[in-house]
């Protein structure tokens, strides 16, 4: 029988070229802690790897989002209740100054307190939130929401469009407010047309001024409604942080379930990659000692074995 020494050293030359290939692949998933090193490595696991990477990155879009209503929520919740310490300062001083014992030159010094807490609350109608914007003025953030007017009259600069923002399945939170619906216009027993929030303090203050008992009453009774339109928006406030918080601990939940899954999909088992290469490595030695001895061989070798 003709035995070939070729068929041998091609055979030497294959196996050694089939290791060397899978060492170096093994070798390159090592580098990058990746199983899979191309699409055309595993067509299906990497169709998975990008429909999930894709998934994880709308989880944490829609996250960013409800991140920056929180941090406006905030600044609301904090502009809210400091807007209702001033309002329970300015009925106590109107209190006060409804007092027949009082003289003019005390209701003069109530007054004094008065504007200066009714410019507070001017200031505090204009605040913006971390990103510059203007949180009462609408969808025009970056007009101030109120200002005054050549005649010292406080005017709406905002629009009315309220923004809504999803929230879980079907469900949506507010995301801007106007500042109509904050320092709202408050409606008077008898009269067909609401007076202005600001417009009201005013009217209060000059009553304390001119000791007109009858305006001081009814600044009274506007505080107070100013007061519980305040509470209401801080209830709904709250509401829309809690819905907004549990809607991001789901999407936590879930982002975390699908990281887990791409993980198992796409991350390199370490401990077993390093045992391969180890093998791949010892593997390759025999063959290519064997390679050696193969191409040592003549015939007359043959002849003599």
């Amino acid at each position: 029988m003709k035995i070939s020494t070729s068929f041998l050293f091609d055979r030497a030359t294959d196996r050694m070229s089939t290791i060397q290939n899978k060492l170096a692949t093994t070798q390159a998933q090592l580098s990058v802690s990746k199983q899979i090193l191309k699409p055309s490595d595993a067509p299906d696991q990497a169709a998975a790897i990008q429909r999930l990477k894709g998934e994880v990155e709308r989880q944490n879009s829609h996250v960013r989002t409800l991140e920056v209503a929180m941090r406006r929520y905030g600044s609301e919740e904090t502009v809210l209740k400091a807007s209702n310490d001033l309002l329970i300062r300015m009925k106590e001083l109107g209190l006060q100054a409804a007092n027949g014992t009082m003289g003019q030159s005390d209701r003069d010094a109530v007054a004094i307190e008065m504007k200066a807490l009714r410019n507070q609350l001017l200031s505090l109608g204009n605040t913006r939130d971390d990103s510059g914007n203007y949180l009462f003025s609408g969808t025009r953030v970056n007009t101030p929401a109120f200002a005054e007017n050549a005649n010292g009259q406080v005017v709406y600069m905002g629009d009315q469009t309220q923004t809504r923002i999803p929230a879980g399945v079907e469900r949506t939170v507010q995301f801007t407010r106007a500042g109509t619906d904050v320092f709202s216009r408050v409606v008077r027993d008898g009269q067909d047309q609401a007076v202005g929030f600001f417009d009201a303090l005013d009217q209060m203050i000059e009553g304390v001024e001119t000791s007109d008992t009858t305006r001081i009453q009814q600044g009274l009774a506007d505080v107070t409604q100013m007061h519980n339109n305040i509470t209401l928006t801080q209830a709904q406030n709250g509401s829309d942080q809690k819905v907004v918080q549990s809607q991001m601990d789901i999407l936590d939940e879930t982002a975390l379930r699908m990281k887990s899954t791409l993980s198992e999909i796409e991350d390199l088992d370490y401990a077993e990659a390093v045992t391969r290469m180890n093998k791949e490595m010892m593997a390759l030695e025999a063959a290519m000692g064997s390679f050696a001895k193969i191409s040592g061989l003549s015939l007359f070798d043959y002849i003599r074995g």
